[in-house]
């Protein structure tokens, strides 16, 4: 699995308890322009809310990752990183309406425990090949039945996040879907 989708997927998730905790505090959610979400840096790294590319970016240009430790663009990505449909200059660019975001935040909300809950396998998972990798005393099977679970294990988290992203696209007129995909 390419780290740039983990990344996707984590702010998703980060995202969210951001949005939580900061509306129990009563900020809007996001916390600080370009700042790193409360509590340091979370699993999806450096970077925070309303960094480049709306919420969700990888904040400061300089701390993102370059040569050969830029990972691909995931496939499954539909629109710019991240909660882009809180982000107030890209609503006002594709003409976003509030039901929408309500639909659309009630759809990340409703998809959030599935795709976290494949995240921690996924961890689980790529842990256990990474201490079958490291034992001088493991056999091929053992190893590639690792390797196998990693996969199985990507696989769903690939689907969850792939079954929210098509339930957001779908709440969106023909129009906007073409200008969400041109801001990515």
């Amino acid at each position: 699995m390419n780290a740039r989708f983990l990344r996707i997927v984590c702010m998703f998730i980060c995202l969210a308890a951001v949005g939580v905790s900061a509306s129990a505090q009563g900020r809007p959610p996001g916390g600080a322009p370009g700042g790193p979400p409360p509590g340091g840096m979370g699993p999806g790294g450096p970077g925070g809310p309303g960094g480049p590319g709306g919420p969700g970016g990888m904040g400061n240009p300089a701390s993102r990752p370059s040569g050969a430790n830029a990972p691909a663009r995931s496939s499954l990505q539909f629109g710019p990183v991240g909660r882009w449909w809180d982000d107030k200059s890209v609503v006002q660019t594709i003409g976003l309406r509030r039901d929408q975001q309500k639909k659309m935040d009630e759809i990340f909300n409703a998809n959030k425990p599935a795709i976290l809950a494949s995240y921690k396998t996924f961890q689980s998972e790529q842990a256990t090949l990474d201490k079958v990798s490291k034992d001088p005393q493991a056999g091929k099977e053992r190893l590639f039945a690792a390797i196998d679970a990693v996969s199985q294990a990507r696989a769903s988290l690939q689907k969850a996040t792939a079954q929210m992203l098509l339930e957001i696209r779908r709440q969106m007129d023909p129009d906007q879907i073409a200008k969400v995909e041109s801001l990515k």
